[in-house]
């Protein structure tokens, strides 16, 4: 986020800009970051699993994927995922390999919605500010003249 993006951040909640006006960037700096909005990042294939095994759902997903004779679909958006998770490298949730397969994974009960959205959040990551970063914020508002 810019110092021009933070500052914005801040003078939108009513919390983040009280600190802020009073010089407590420290704290200003930890609401920020509990009012940003998250960063998605991709998921590493251990969790995802670990996931999937915690909620009930990995063993059907390799069943259907492991049979070969499973009628398509599910067959092959299920093996596309288990392909995904057993390769071990992360995995972006938000790459259409893996959302273009979710309905029909939903459809045919290899997951749920609440599965999906529990997966889904393993890819939300808060964003963190330092002092510093207010302090950019607070030069940038100076520069502007809104400080």
């Amino acid at each position: 986020m810019t110092p021009s993006e933070l500052y914005t951040l801040i003078q939108s909640d009513a919390q983040a800009k009280a600190l802020f006006a009073a010089g407590n960037d420290t704290d200003c700096a930890m609401r920020c970051g509990a009012i940003a909005p998250k960063l998605r990042q991709p998921v590493p294939a251990s969790i995802m699993r670990k996931t999937l095994a915690i909620r009930g759902r990995w063993g059907g997903l390799q069943r259907v994927a492991n049979n070969f004779e499973s009628p398509d679909p599910p067959y092959q958006q299920a093996r596309t995922l288990i392909d995904l998770i057993t390769a071990g490298e992360s995995i972006d949730l938000d790459n259409s390999a893996i959302g273009d397969n979710v309905p029909m994974l939903i459809q045919h009960n290899l997951l749920t919605v609440q599965d999906v959205a529990e997966i889904t959040k393993l890819g939300d990551v808060p964003q963190t500010f330092t002092a510093v970063d207010v302090g950019a914020a607070r030069q940038e508002g100076l520069n502007n003249g809104v400080t």
